[in-house]
This record gives structure tokens, sequence and C-alpha cells, in this order.
């Protein structure tokens, strides 16, 4: 009788078994487990995917902003400087950003002063950034303004043109203006902190 008891044991086991296996359900809870993996990695592919799609969008997008940016810039200076204000795109804006500083460093820019005012609003944002080569590539642009037009900047006495006039004292509020938030780099160390501690000792000397 035992044998037979055990032999209906079995036989009920190797059904359930049997059973699960049909159904598709694991045996086991390390079964279960191995599963549950295969699955969240396959979620993970997806998810995984969808940020290359996106991210291909971005630069797809970004490419054909710097391509009107490239062309603009050949065209007349100011057109671009118009342009970059219009998009609000921070990236293309760190990508034009070198090439300005780098025109203003020369001895016939095409940046006039105007162009430069309208876009210390957009280099403020820049400084305000979390990452430190985002805030270097302003703070080298605003050291090349202060630089071009430095003899202006700091003298109190009215300018003949009337329009220059009004452009460097919107210039000088604006950089006021703008220290506030580039300030905070001086604390950064290293060649950031050195170069903003350099452009706050210009600023300190406006009237």
């Amino acid at each position: 009788m035992a044998n037979k008891e055990n032999e209906l044991t079995c036989s009920d086991d190797v059904r359930g078994m049997l059973f699960n296996d049909i159904c598709g359900l694991p045996v086991n809870s390390a079964e279960a487990s191995k599963m549950a993996g295969a699955s969240s990695k396959y979620s993970n592919l997806t998810e995984i995917s969808k940020d290359h799609e996106a991210m291909t969008r971005v630069l797809f997008g970004r490419s054909l902003r710097l391509k009107v940016a490239q062309t603009l810039w050949c065209r007349n200076a100011s057109e671009l400087v118009a342009y970059l204000i219009r998009i609000e795109d921070t990236g293309v804006l760190l990508d034009c950003l070198p090439v300005l500083t780098n025109n203003l460093q020369t001895e016939a820019p095409c940046l006039s002063l105007g162009c430069c005012v309208d876009l210390m609003p957009l280099v403020k944002v820049i400084l305000a950034s979390k990452y430190e080569e985002n805030i270097m590539v302003g703070l080298h642009w605003v050291q090349s303004v202060i630089r071009k037009w430095w003899p202006e900047l700091k003298n109190e006495k009215r300018l003949r043109d009337s329009s220059e006039d009004r452009n460097i004292e919107v210039m000088k509020q604006r950089l006021k203006d703008l220290w506030k938030e580039g300030a905070r780099s001086c604390l950064v160390p290293g060649s950031t902190g050195e170069l903003a501690k350099a452009i706050q000792s210009y600023l300190s000397q406006l009237p």
C-alpha cells in the first residue's frame, strides 16, 4: 500500500510539473526571476532605442540650425544675432559664440556694439549653466567685449554719436546685471575662476 501511495504521489507531482510546463509557468522562483530579468532587459533596450531616436532628432535639428547660422554669418552679422535671439537654442549659441569671440579680437570685427548688447541676455543664460565648459565660453565672450570697447566703457564723458552713446550706456548696465550671475564663477577653482576674477576687476572700474 505504501508503494502504491508513493506511485500515486509521484504521478501527481509529474502531472503538476507537466501542467506547469505546458502552461508556460515557471517551475520555481529562480526561473521566475530569470524570466523577469529577461523582460526587464527587453524593456530597457526599448527605452534605449527611444533615447537614441530622440538624440538623432535633436542632432539633426542642431545641424540644420548651424547651417542656417553659417549662411547668415557669411551674409551679415546682425542677421545671425537676430536668428540666435529668435531660435533661443543654447546649444547653437554655444557653437557660434567662440566664432563671434574670435571675430571681436580682430582689428575690424563684423559684430557691432549693438549686436553685442542684444546678445547679452543669451550669454547671461550660459553663465548660469552648471557646466564649467559652457561658462568658459560665455566668459571668453564677455572678456572680448570688454576689451574691445573698454576705452568707451570706462569713459564718463558723453560720446559724439548718440546711438553709440546709448549702446555704451546699455552695455554698462547689462554688464553689471550680467555679473550678478557671473560673479559666482569667481569661486570656481582653476582657469574658470581666474578668468572670472579678471573680468570682475574690469567691471569694478566701471563708472
